[in-house]
């Protein structure tokens, strides 16, 4: 068991989202994740050293969506951060055991849909999946089935950007193969055989989650203008998206330059929307 106090500001590279402990188990073991508390709402699992994080939700959208927000308040979760919702479906034909990143998740109750992640067309076959509120049998449509995605897709988009929000399942019943046949060894072993697969998708993820984290960053001479002037939240917000707008429009230049006659918040705001509106009408020429 983790201390509490030694992981609020770890740095996380995925959160996973996952129903039970038989699918849960494979990832905990491959990424050596750690019991954080034996007194929490929901199980929480963690490496401090490879930036991994799990919880276990339970069955059901409205305890994914809670296990969800639970993990993010719990270890203060960066925008940077991917997010995983890992597990077995239903699909309407075999094999048992093919992995899919899902694509489009239908609520079936809500008739709301949701379209997680950046597409990995290169690494894994995309699918539709519909959330159900009791165990699929008919098998009516040709797409997968769950219980859960759909109030994970509600809830993970607000604490990360969409992209970074994966839906990945493993078939695990058919019209062939039927649900009353799956065990807790079986579930085990069904994400157990797709490890390498998945340890692929990880990696690309991992990738974006970098990309994003120094996208999001703020640069140490922006912060010097914070110490100097009074900024209001409206300006702060501002001159943060401001200063986005002009380091891609003149990237090799400092702040201390063009700023140098600006005395106020907005003063320097202004002057940098100066200069990208001459910038743009020069491109225009």
């Amino acid at each position: 068991m983790i201390e509490l106090p030694d992981i609020r500001d770890i740095e996380l590279k995925i959160c996973w989202v996952i129903a039970l402990a038989p699918e849960a188990n494979p990832i905990i073991d491959l990424f050596d994740l750690r019991l954080f508390s034996n007194e929490l709402d929901f199980p929480v699992y963690v490496n401090q050293e490879n930036g991994h994080a799990l919880v276990i939700s339970g069955i059901g959208k409205t305890k994914a969506a809670a296990a969800t927000t639970y993990l993010k308040t719990l270890l203060n979760v960066k925008k940077y951060v991917g997010w995983i919702n890992l597990g077995i479906a239903g699909f309407h034909l075999e094999p048992v055991g093919r992995l899919f990143q899902v694509i489009k998740v239908h609520d079936i109750g809500s008739k709301r849909s949701y379209f997680p992640g950046l597409r990995l067309s290169k690494i894994v076959q995309h699918q539709t999946l519909f959330t159900v509120s009791q165990p699929e049998t008919a098998y009516s449509d040709s797409v997968l089935f769950d219980m859960e995605a759909s109030g994970f897709c509600e809830i993970a988009p607000m604490f990360s950007c969409n992209e970074l929000v994966f839906v990945l399942k493993i078939v695990s019943d058919t019209p062939e193969s039927p649900i009353g046949s799956i065990s807790k060894k079986t579930i085990t072993q069904l994400i157990h055989q797709n490890i390498e697969h998945l340890q692929k998708i990880i990696d690309i993820i991992e990738k974006l989650v970098s990309d994003e984290k120094k996208r999001l960053k703020i640069p140490e001479e922006v912060f010097q203008y914070f110490d100097k002037y009074h900024f209001t939240q409206s300006n702060r917000h501002k001159f943060i998206q401001t200063y986005k707008k002009w380091k891609s429009a003149f990237p090799n230049r400092k702040l201390e330059n063009t700023l140098a006659t600006g005395n106020s918040a907005s003063k320097l705001i202004s002057s940098l929307e100066s200069e990208l509106v001459s910038a743009i009408k020069e491109w225009k020429l």
